[in-house]
């Protein structure tokens, strides 16, 4: 069984609050955000271990977003890749902004060839 420990920081801006991206109307990391620093931390760490014509890409998230956090705080996303079934990858993850825990759920990922994959557009 595969099990990978990685975490990653982010820093919160006023471009990643509620406010400003209009899911809310508090000047706090919104949760779209959260959800985007969880994918990037993810694909960061799969991306180091694949050939360059092969990309993942996300499919399933669930998150729970359980405190707030203000504008200059520093998310770190703490994630364990616990799951490899061919081309998916499964990661459990927590979000802390110091010791506060503001998140936690789990997120899927699977490894597609960039070109077959862009080739679905049309």
């Amino acid at each position: 069984m595969v099990e990978v420990n990685f975490k990653k920081e982010y820093l919160v801006t006023a471009d990643r609050t509620a406010k400003a991206m209009g899911s809310g109307g508090l000047d706090v990391l919104a949760t779209p955000e959260l959800v985007a620093m969880v994918e990037n931390a993810c694909y960061l760490h799969l991306a180091e271990h694949l050939p360059k014509e092969k990309t993942t890409v996300g499919g399933f998230i669930s998150l729970e977003h359980v405190a707030p956090s203000a504008v200059g705080a520093t998310i770190t996303i703490k994630a364990n890749l616990y799951e490899r079934d061919g081309n998916k990858a499964v990661f459990s993850f927590t979000a802390y902004d110091g010791d506060k825990k503001v998140g936690k759920g789990n997120h899927e990922r699977f490894v597609v060839e960039k070109d077959a994959f862009l080739a679905k557009l049309s």
